[in-house]
């Protein structure tokens, strides 16, 4: 994974007045935590840290954040929240990346490739985007890329049937399904639906 530059300044004023404050003038309010430190409330710039998960499939990257008072400071990006009527992001999690320390991280799933039996008219069913994984910070990846291309109507992609090597440890079950190909919908003859449609005519005699 490359690694991206991001300055970022120690942030001393919290609540949640200060982050609006932070926001409206284009910074964001984040933590850096993890490793053999104290955790530290930063700020960074919001412009900058959007152009680098812009360019990216997944929101787990690693950056090098020059950190005031403290240098170089190589980290991932664990959580990025976002508002949720505007998208905009509102704050950032940060954890310290310790070198042979393995680390928990969700990695991007990629579908790829045109399932049969999208094919043959069905739907291909995305289940599962992401997957959680424990792995040294050297073996993180931005995304895996699963082909399903010999996926037919009615079969499903299971966690077990991605070929994740030993160099991550999965954190969900293998059974978990990954997506799947339903099949169309049955088409409804029209003469029977709208004879199920008609509403029935109460006469005297059937009323009785």
């Amino acid at each position: 994974m490359e690694d991206i530059k991001l300055i970022a300044k120690k942030r001393e004023l919290g609540g949640s007045s200060n982050a609006r404050r932070l926001r409206s003038e284009g910074r964001l309010p984040g933590v850096v935590y993890g490793g053999d430190k104290e955790p530290v409330s930063v700020v960074v710039d919001a412009h900058d840290l959007e152009q680098i998960l812009h360019h990216h499939s997944s929101e787990s990257v690693m950056i090098e954040i020059d950190l005031e008072g403290e240098g170089d400071t190589r980290v991932l990006v664990k959580e990025v929240q976002h508002h949720p009527v505007t998208s905009d992001l509102v704050h950032v999690d940060m954890q310290r990346v310790v070198a042979g320390q393995t680390m928990h991280v969700d990695i991007q799933i990629e579908l790829i490739g045109e399932a049969a039996g999208v094919k043959a008219g069905g739907t291909l069913d995305h289940v599962m985007h992401s997957i959680a994984v424990e792995c040294l910070p050297k073996d993180i990846v931005e995304a895996i890329e699963v082909d399903v291309s010999d996926l037919e109507i009615g079969q499903n992609l299971h966690v077990s049937d991605l070929g994740i090597d030993d160099t991550f440890k999965v954190l969900v079950d293998d059974d978990a399904i990954v997506c799947g190909v339903s099949g169309p919908m049955a088409e409804v003859d029209e003469d029977e639906e709208a004879e199920a449609g008609e509403p029935e005519v109460l006469t005297e005699k059937n009323a009785e």
